[in-house]
């Protein structure tokens, strides 16, 4: 399958691999230990800022959840986020930044090499995660549907919509 890059949501990381200027404070949260070599770059490239690193488990959950929520309730005026992980955790630890009201300019998405992804079940309505690349398929766990793996992301969701592969025939 054919698709326009200029009609997709999926992250074009590299276009994002940026941070506003004027920023003082610096939060870096890394996800598992793929993600230490980069986030240790990451945190000596700040110079002149106050940067905090927080190692996180690899995969996103409560912790990681409550870690993100305290740090922008104590954030101020001046303060930058920075995500280094597999893409499943960086996009939903986006996703709940940008609920706390971060904007896209204040925080750098950098998501390191993973086959993980998130799928939301267009059926069901439940997410899993699957080594899966976009166009290829995964079975829900919920409703056991087999699911094409769309050119779609939510960042809200923080997930890749899938659909039945014979949606069509099922009319």
């Amino acid at each position: 399958m054919s698709v326009c890059m200029g009609t997709t949501s999926v992250p074009r990381w590299d276009e994002e691999r940026r941070i506003a200027g004027g920023g003082r404070y610096v939060t870096v949260l890394s996800f598992g230990d793929a993600a230490l070599d980069r986030a240790r770059s990451l945190v000596s490239s700040f110079g002149g800022r106050r940067v905090d690193w927080i190692r996180l488990p690899e995969e996103w959950g409560d912790t990681a959840a409550q870690i993100l929520e305290r740090q922008a309730s104590a954030a101020r005026v001046g303060w930058r986020l920075a995500l280094v992980g597999p893409e499943a955790a960086v996009l939903a630890a986006r996703s709940a930044a940008v609920t706390a009201g971060l904007l896209d300019d204040e925080i750098l998405p950098l998501p390191v090499d993973s086959a993980a992804r998130t799928v939301y079940c267009a059926h069901c309505h439940s997410t899993h995660v699957a080594d899966v690349a976009v166009g290829q398929s995964s079975t829900c766990p919920t409703c056991a549907s087999g699911l094409v793996v769309h050119h779609h992301v939510s960042r809200l969701h923080a997930a890749y919509l899938g659909f039945a592969a014979d949606t069509e025939e099922r009319r």
